[in-house]
C-alpha cells in the first residue's frame, strides 16, 4: 500500500503582503513627535533650565573653583585653577617638569621672605607653551617677579614648535594658526563649546576633581603647585636610556638665536613691559648627563648665561646645592633634592626681596 504524503504550504501570515511592508518602511516618528510636542518641549525647557542653573550657580559663580581639589596638578588647566584659588602669588615660577618637580614655593618663601609663590610649571612644556601659560596666569596673578626655567635644550637651533594635545589645552585656535598650524575645525568647535558650556570646557578639571575624592589621592594645596614625581629611576641602564632622549642632535650648535630662546626672550620683554622683574633658573641634571654629553651641555650653558645677560635677567644657579643621590632620574630631582634647591633659590632671592 502506498502512503500518500502531503507537503504543507507556507502560511500566508509568514509572508505579509508587499503593500504592508512598504507601509511599514515608510512610517516616520514625526507624527508621534507632533502628538507629544507639548511634553517634549516641556522636557527640553526643564533640561535647558537645569543646565543654565548649574552653569551660573556652580561654575560662573566661582563655587566650583573655590571648593575643588586635585589629585595631581601636573596639567595646564590645573595650574590655572590653582592660581584662581591662590591669587596672592608675589613670585611665579614657570617652565617644564624640571621646575614643577624642582621648586617648592613654600620653601623658597621661608628662605627669602619674599612673599607667597606659585609653581605654574607642568610636564612636557616647551618655550612656546611656557610663554602661553605664563600669560594665562598673569590674567589671574599679579606677581612682582617671574622665575623662568631655561633648560640647555632651549638653545637647540633645530627645535621647532610641535603640535600636541597638550598644546591645544594651552593655546587657542588663533594661537595655533599663528604658529603655522592648520585650522582644525573640530578643535575650534570644541574651544567655542567650552567657552559657552563650562562643564565641557573644564571636563579635564572635573575628572581630576573626581579622582581626588579617592582616599589618599588629594593633592596638598599647601604645596602651591609643586609636585614630586614618585619612584626612582637612577640605575645605570635607566640613565643610559634617558641620555638618548636628552639631546636630539649633538652635532647641533647651541645658539642664542634658537627658536626656543627667541620665544623666551619675547616673554621676558612682555613681562618687563608689565613692570615685572624676571629671573632665569637653570635646572640641575644628574652628573651622568655631563659624563655622556658634557661638551654639548657646557656649550648650551654658556649660551643660556649670555642670553640672561643680554635680557637683563637675574641668573639663578643652584646646581651645586644637590648631588647624585638627590635625583629621581636623569633630569628630575627627588623631593629631598627639590627642597635643597628651593632653599638655595630662596637664599639667592633674598637680595631681590630686600629691594
Amino acid at each position: 500500500m502506498r502512503v500518500a504524503r502531503s507537503v504543507a504550504s507556507p502560511r500566508a501570515v509568514l509572508c505579509p503582503p508587499a503593500s504592508t511592508a512598504v507601509a511599514r518602511h515608510g512610517a516616520t516618528p514625526w507624527p508621534i513627535f507632533r502628538k507629544h510636542r507639548s511634553s517634549i518641549a516641556l522636557a527640553l525647557a526643564v533640561c535647558f533650565a537645569v543646565l543654565v542653573g548649574a552653569e551660573l550657580a556652580f561654575f560662573r559663580s566661582g563655587f566650583f573653583i573655590s571648593h575643588f581639589s586635585l589629585s595631581n596638578p601636573d596639567f595646564p588647566m590645573g595650574k590655572v585653577a590653582l592660581a584662581e584659588r591662590m591669587p596672592d602669588a608675589r613670585v611665579l615660577y614657570v617652565g617644564d617638569s624640571t621646575i614643577l618637580t624642582g621648586i617648592a614655593p613654600a620653601v623658597v618663601t621661608d628662605a627669602c621672605r619674599c612673599g607667597p609663590g606659585l609653581n605654574g610649571a607642568f610636564g612636557a612644556s616647551t618655550p612656546w607653551l611656557t610663554a602661553a601659560m605664563t600669560r594665562h596666569l598673569l590674567a589671574i596673578e599679579h606677581p612682582e617677579l617671574v622665575v623662568i626655567g631655561v633648560s640647555p635644550w632651549s638653545a637647540d637651533a633645530g627645535a621647532q614648535f610641535a603640535d600636541s594635545e597638550l598644546a591645544h589645552e594651552v593655546l587657542s585656535p588663533a594661537d595655533l594658526t599663528a604658529l603655522g598650524q592648520s585650522n582644525d575645525l573640530p578643535q575650534t568647535i570644541q574651544a567655542r563649546l567650552g567657552d559657552v558650556w563650562s562643564a565641557y570646557g573644564q571636563r579635564i578639571l572635573l575628572k581630576e576633581w573626581a579622582a581626588s575624592l579617592v582616599p589618599h589621592q588629594r593633592y596638598d594645596m599647601a604645596e602651591r603647585g609643586f609636585f614630586a614625581y614618585p619612584g626612582t629611576f637612577t640605575s645605570s641602564a635607566q640613565l643610559v636610556a634617558a641620555v638618548g632622549h636628552l639631546v636630539p642632535d649633538l652635532a647641533t650648535e647651541p645658539t642664542p638665536t634658537a627658536p626656543g630662546l627667541t620665544v623666551t626672550g619675547e616673554l621676558i620683554d612682555d613681562l618687563r613691559g608689565r613692570g615685572i622683574d624676571v629671573a632665569i633658573v637653570v635646572p640641575p641634571l644628574h652628573p651622568f648627563a655631563y659624563e655622556q654629553v658634557g661638551t654639548y651641555l657646557d656649550r648650551a650653558d654658556a649660551v643660556v648665561r649670555a642670553f640672561a645677560v643680554a635680557h637683563g635677567a637675574t641668573l639663578i644657579d643652584c646646581r651645586a646645592s644637590v648631588g647624585p643621590a638627590d635625583f629621581r632620574d636623569l633630569v628630575h630631582l627627588g623631593e629631598a633634592g627639590a627642597l635643597k634647591q628651593s632653599r638655595c633659590i630662596g637664599e639667592q632671592l633674598a637680595g631681590w626681596a630686600r629691594h
